[in-house]
């Protein structure tokens, strides 16, 4: 005790420095198991759940659906569409699963694989740049790209319907989850272009 009877605490300058390390190594801890803890990463979009596939398949298909009946551009009567998903650059082609191409609701459409259709080097006019290998018949090419996740219940995507130099249509599409299903409509704001 000093001479006015109030205690006083010595702490030494090591064992200051020593606390400091031991907190700012706790922090430090604490931080790094915040970062690498899934909902605290800012590119986790989409679900964590092991269902990310099948939800993904749910996309494609809402997608596609709006696809076959988007009412803008170009529309000539073809009953044949040929799909590729995951489709970033032009010539980047990937078949749809089967799993996918079986759910499709049974309709006057025929629906196919890209690999099931071709695109025609020299086509005879701007509108047949597409067609079924089995029959030779012109088809629509309908392609999306991957899947960008906004949130757990809402995506973008890249989409295009293509059948020839002067009939094609391209945008991006938005889906939101809501009361089960996925919904797709035009995203906000998104371009419109058509040939």
């Amino acid at each position: 005790m000093d001479g006015d009877g109030k205690g006083v605490v010595l702490i030494s300058e090591a064992s200051l420095v020593s606390s400091f390390r031991s907190l700012r190594a706790r922090a430090s801890v604490l931080m790094l198991g915040l970062c690498l803890s899934p909902a605290f990463s800012p590119g986790q979009k989409q679900p964590p759940d092991s269902n990310l596939r099948l939800a993904e398949e749910d996309i494609r298909l809402a997608a596609f659906l709006y696809l076959l009946d988007v009412d803008r551009g170009p529309d000539p009567d073809y009953s044949i569409y040929c799909l590729t998903v995951d489709s970033n650059a032009p010539g980047d082609h990937h078949d749809p699963s089967d799993s996918l191409l079986k759910r499709f609701p049974q309709s006057h459409r025929t629906i196919r694989k890209f690999s099931e259709c071709e695109v025609v080097k020299k086509p005879k006019d701007l509108f047949h740049a597409v067609k079924d290998r089995q029959s030779g018949k012109p088809a629509w090419m309908i392609s999306l790209s991957s899947i960008e996740w906004v949130d757990e219940q809402k995506v973008r995507l890249k989409a295009s319907r293509y059948c020839g130099g002067l009939c094609g249509w391209w945008s991006t599409v938005e889906l939101t989850f809501n009361d089960g299903n996925w919904k797709a409509a035009i995203a906000p704001g998104a371009d419109i272009f058509v040939s």
